[in-house]
């Protein structure tokens, strides 16, 4: 890059201003074409989430459809077996605790309430002595905030909307199972499907960052699954210890809350603090909060290190810049999906940079490499030690 002079001379732009405009257009085009692909993906929701909610469910479905082809199944009579087997597995529990699921979740929101409105009076009379008057105004402050925008038009549109909501649900539902069935059962074939109209020299890179980002999605979903799991269980084995009501919509919360990363445990935690606090005192609220600590100091010490080594370890600004992206364009789904989402594409980042590092991705290099054989490497998770 050069400057011309006013004699016009070329004056030769200084190194770091070179760097920087390298830089900024890059980044620039790089910018232009996510944006462009968080729109195609917003104006093809209805095909985009089914795809993705399928791939993250693969993750937990392709291992038992592996162990069945090993042991002679066929890949179609496994794959039904493992989509369908699930299925059935999840509408039957549904259906086994849903009566008594919603008999104490319609318990909990009144609990919920006194359990806050104790915190306000200790506010309010305590030694902090805040105004109850300015605490309410700011708490219908943020309600309107939230709400602000939703409107009713009439009931015959309310009507339609309601009809085309559900439409659109049972028609997500059904191309999930369709799109879910195909992967667990066609997965190697698909990944050798694209490989084959690759270029021969990509093909190597191509396949690492397959393996990669496979890798790490199964390894974000399963251990985030093990980790709520579990932190679901010691939470409601807490509760009962101390004797608080409605544990079982309190450690289903606690379950959601665990693929919500960093702030889904915190509210999950301060719902189970507030039913406690408003059921039992504030003996029950303190030993509440002392289960919901120990078991997140647990799960941040031991079970995430142990359970979380094979996928991306992400930083907690990350996170929640995942998150609120997430939930700010797609809304609940995104921000249940943007962390597994954000932890494949660092992922793919990684090997992108370690490939380039080891000159792998030196044209001349990829064209001496043989190409690697995709087949079966679709349930492989190499560990991550970079």
């Amino acid at each position: 890059m050069s400057i011309p002079s006013p004699e016009g001379d070329q004056i030769l732009a200084p190194r770091w201003l070179r760097l920087i405009t390298a830089w900024t257009w890059r980044l620039l085009v790089l910018t232009v074409a996510g944006l462009a692909l968080l729109w195609l993906a917003g104006e093809l929701i209805v095909v985009t989430l089914p795809l993705v909610v399928s791939l993250v469910l693969a993750t937990l479905c392709m291992p038992v459809r592996d162990a069945l082809v090993r042991r002679g199944w066929r890949p179609g009579l496994a794959a039904g077996l493992v989509v369908g087997g699930g299925l059935a597995v999840l509408v039957g529990a549904v259906a086994l605790i849903a009566p008594a699921f919603v008999d104490q979740l319609r318990d909990l929101g009144p609990a919920m309430e006194e359990g806050w409105e104790a915190v306000l009076t200790w506010l309010e009379e305590g030694p902090l002595s805040y105004d109850r008057a300015e605490i309410d105004a700011l708490i219908d402050r943020i309600g309107e905030a939230i709400t602000a925008g939703g409107s009713g038009s009439g009931f015959l549109t309310g009507l339609l909307t309601g009809v085309v909501t559900a439409v659109e649900f049972v028609a997500g539902v059904t191309l999930l199972l369709v799109i879910l069935f195909f992967i667990v059962k066609d997965g190697p074939q698909l990944i050798d499907w694209v490989s084959a109209r690759l270029p021969r020299r990509h093909r190597t890179t191509a396949s690492a960052l397959a393996t990669r980002a496979w890798a790490s999605l199964a390894g974000y979903v399963r251990g985030t699954a093990l980790i709520a799991l579990i932190d679901a269980v010691a939470i409601a084995i807490g509760l009962l210890v101390i004797g608080v009501p409605l544990v079982v919509p309190l450690a289903f919360l606690v379950l959601l809350g665990g693929f919500l990363p960093v702030i889904g445990a915190f509210i999950a935690g301060l719902i189970a603090v507030l039913v406690a606090l408003a059921t039992g005192g504030l003996v029950d609220g303190l030993l509440t909060l002392a289960v919901v600590v120990g078991v997140q100091q647990l799960e941040g010490d031991l079970l995430q290190p142990l359970i979380m080594r094979r996928a991306v370890s992400l930083h907690p600004l990350v996170v929640l810049a995942a998150l609120g992206a997430g939930a700010s364009l797609f809304g609940i789904i995104g921000a249940f999906l943007a962390v597994p989402v954000t932890a494949v594409i660092a992922s793919i980042g990684n090997e992108l940079r370690l490939r380039s590092d080891a000159g792998l991705l030196d044209p001349a290099t990829m064209a001496a490499a043989p190409p690697l054989p995709l087949g079966g490497r679709w349930a492989s998770t190499p560990t991550d030690e970079d």
